[in-house]
C-alpha cells in the first residue's frame, strides 16, 4: 500500500493468527458410512481445553428427520472426542457436536449411509459364446457409493449401460463355454448372493439334420435328430409352430444318444421349428418345414380314346400344398410324350395323342406319392383303317431324327413329307421305302426349338398329322401330335421342366415326362 506518512519507529510489525476456539473434525468431515453398523467421527477440543465426554452435545438427524441416538466418550490418547452412533436408515445424516455453545468449525460433519443389501441382481441367464449376455443391477434403494463388477476375476471385459436412478445394465461377451462367475461390491462390500453364475454354452456343439423336412406330408409323424457334442449339461428347448399354432412335439433321448424330436403335422402349409440351446437358437433354425396333402390332389375323368386322336384329362392340386406334381402316361411299358397346359392356382389340362391301339397307363404322384384314383387305366380304339404313323426314338440335333409310315399296298410317290423349322423354314426330309408297305421319313434338325411335320398319303393328312418335334437345349427331341391340323405350343414354361437321360449319344425316352413344382 502507497502511504505519504512518515513511518512509525519499529515498523514493521509480526502478527500472529491465531485460529478461533472450537471444535474440528479429525479425518474427513463427510464419509459413506454402511447401514446397521456403529458409525465413528471423533473431534478435536479447542486447544489447551480439558474437557470430558459429557461436555460435548452431540445430535444427529437422519434423512426423514428423526434422532438418532448417539453416544460421546472421551479418548484419552489423543484427546478426542468420540461421536458414536447406529444409522438404520439410508441417505444422509448430519452430525452436529458443541462445548458450551462453541460448534463445529467447518459446519456439520455428513454422513452417507448405504446398505448393499438392498442391491438387486436380475436377469443372470445363461449364454453361448460368442453372443453377449445381459444381467440388470439395481442399486436405487442402497445409497451412494461406488459399484464393482468384474467377470471371472477380471478376464472378461464387461460394460456398464447406466439407464438411470441408480439401474443400469451389464454386458460382456464369453469366449468360452465354460461358467462365468459375476462378483459386485458396493463400496467395497460384496453384494449378498455373489458370485452369480452364468452358464454359457456353445450352440456349435448342437448338430441339427432338417434336410428331410423341407416336405412332409400331413397326419404322419416327422422328426429329425439333434446331436449334443462334448456331452456335459444341454438345455434343449424344441418347438414347432404350424398355420393353426402350436404343435406337440416328443423329445426323447439323452446327451450321450442324442435327441429325438418328432412331431405330427396335421394342416397343410408352413411349419416353422425351432431349436434353442440354453435359450439362444441353435444354428440352422428357426427351419421351415412345408407340409403337403397328397390325397387332395383330384384328376379329371378319363373317357376311352383313339389312335390319332388327342386325349384329355385335368389335375388339380390347389389344396395340395407345395411340392413336386408329376405325371407319367405310358403304353405297353413305355412312356409317350405329354403335353400340360398350367391353368392357374396349381391346375392343370394334360393331353397326349396316343399312337397304339392298347392300354395307356396314367400315372399322377404329388412328392412321390400317388394321388387317390391312380394308375389310371385308359383303353385306345384302333380307330379308322388307313396309314398310320409311328413315332419312333428320335435322335439328337445334328443328326437324323426319323418316323415310320405303315401304308399297306403303298407306293413310294404316293408319300409326302414336309418339315418347317421353329422359323417357318423348309428342313429337307427324305423319304425311304425300307419294306413293302413300310416307309421310313427322315429330316437332320439344326437348331433348337419345334419342328413341324407334316404327312401325307395320296394327298390325304395321315391321322395326328401335322406333328410336332420340339429340340431341347439338351438337344434331344419330343414328340407330340398336333391335334386339329394346327400347331399346338409346348407348355413346358415355367418351373416344369423334362428329365432326359442322355447314353452313348442316343434319346433314351425320359422316366418322368412332367415335374411341375407347384407352389
Amino acid at each position: 500500500m502507497l502511504t505519504t506518512r512518515p513511518e512509525r519507529l519499529g515498523s514493521p510489525w509480526n502478527i500472529n493468527i491465531m485460529s478461533s476456539p472450537g471444535l474440528t473434525a479429525l479425518g474427513e468431515s463427510t464419509r459413506l458410512v454402511p447401514a446397521n453398523v456403529p458409525a465413528v467421527f471423533e473431534v478435536l477440543p479447542p486447544p489447551g481445553a480439558s474437557i470430558r465426554g459429557s461436555d460435548c452435545v452431540a445430535t444427529v438427524l437422519s434423512p426423514s428427520k428423526s434422532k438418532v441416538n448417539a453416544r460421546v466418550t472421551h479418548e484419552a490418547a489423543n484427546g478426542a472426542l468420540r461421536i458414536e452412533f447406529v444409522p438404520a436408515e439410508v441417505g444422509t445424516h448430519i452430525i452436529e457436536a458443541s462445548i458450551g455453545g462453541t460448534t463445529l468449525v467447518g459446519g456439520p460433519l455428513i454422513a452417507k449411509v448405504y446398505d448393499s443389501s438392498l442391491i438387486q441382481v436380475t436377469d443372470v441367464n445363461g449364454g453361448v459364446v460368442g453372443q453377449p449376455c445381459q444381467f440388470r443391477v439395481d442399486a436405487s434403494a442402497a445409497g451412494e457409493g461406488q459399484l464393482e463388477i468384474s467377470i471371472n476375476e477380471g478376464e472378461v471385459p464387461n460394460h456398464v449401460q447406466v439407464v438411470g436412478g441408480g439401474r443400469c445394465l451389464v454386458s460382456f461377451t464369453p469366449e468360452q463355454a465354460k461358467p462365468h462367475l459375476i462378483d459386485i461390491k458396493f463400496n467395497g462390500e460384496t453384494v449378498i448372493g455373489c458370485p452369480f453364475v452364468c452358464s454359457v454354452a456353445d450352440t456349435s456343439r448342437v448338430l441339427l439334420n432338417l434336410s428331410n423336412l423341407e416336405l412332409i406330408p400331413v397326419n404322419r409323424p416327422a422328426s429329425f435328430h439333434i446331436t449334443v457334442s462334448g456331452g456335459g449339461a444341454a438345455e434343449l428347448a424344441v418347438s414347432v409352430r404350424g398355420p393353426q399354432g402350436e404343435l406337440p412335439v416328443r423329445v426323447t433321448g439323452d446327451i450321450h444318444a442324442g435327441f429325438t424330436a418328432e412331431f405330427t403335422p396335421n394342416h397343410v402349409g408352413a411349419h416353422t421349428i425351432n431349436v434353442e440351446y440354453n435359450g439362444y437358437p441353435v444354428q440352422g433354425t428357426p427351419f421351415v418345414a412345408k407340409s403337403y396333402d397328397a390325397t387332395k390332389v383330384a384328376v379329371g375323368s378319363v373317357s376311352k380314346g383313339t389312335v390319332g386322336r388327342p386325349v384329355q384329362f385335368t389335375v388339380d392340386a390347389g389344396d395340395a400344398g407345395e411340392g413336386n406334381l408329376e405325371i407319367t402316361i405310358s403304353a405297353k411299358g413305355h412312356n409317350i410324350p405329354t403335353q400340360v397346359h398350367p391353368q392357374g392356382n396349381a391346375k392343370f389340362a394334360v393331353s397326349f395323342v396316343p399312337a397304339e391301339p392298347c392300354e395307356h397307363i396314367i400315372n399322377v404322384s404329388f412328392n412321390k406319392m400317388l394321388v387317390p384314383g391312380c394308375p389310371i387305366t385308359v383303353i385306345i380304339n384302333g380307330g379308322t383303317t388307313g396309314p398310320q404313323v409311328s413315332l419312333g426314338g428320335p435322335g439328337p440335333l445334328h443328326l437324323p431324327n426319323s418316323l415310320i409310315i405303315n401304308h399297306a399296298g403303298g407306293r413310294l410317290e404316293d408319300i409326302e413329307v414336309n418339315v418347317e423349322g421353329p422359323s417357318g423354314h423348309s428342313v429337307p426330309a427324305q423319304v425311304l421305302q425300307t419294306a413293302d408297305g413300310v416307309f421310313k421319313a427322315e429330316f437332320v434338325p439344326r437348331v433348337v426349338g419345334e419342328h413341324r411335320v407334316s404327312v401325307t398319303v395320296e394327298g390325304q393328312p395321315t391321322v395326328g398329322s401335322p406333328y410336332s418335334a420340339k429340340m431341347s437345349p439338351l438337344k434331344n427331341i419330343a414328340w407330340a401330335a398336333i391335334g386339329g391340323g394346327e400347331c399346338s405350343k409346348d407348355a413346358m414354361t415355367g418351373d416344369m421342366s423334362w428329365h432326359v437321360k442322355v447314353k452313348g449319344g442316343f434319346w433314351e425316352p425320359p422316366s418322368r415326362l412332367l415335374d411341375q413344382k407347384v407352389r
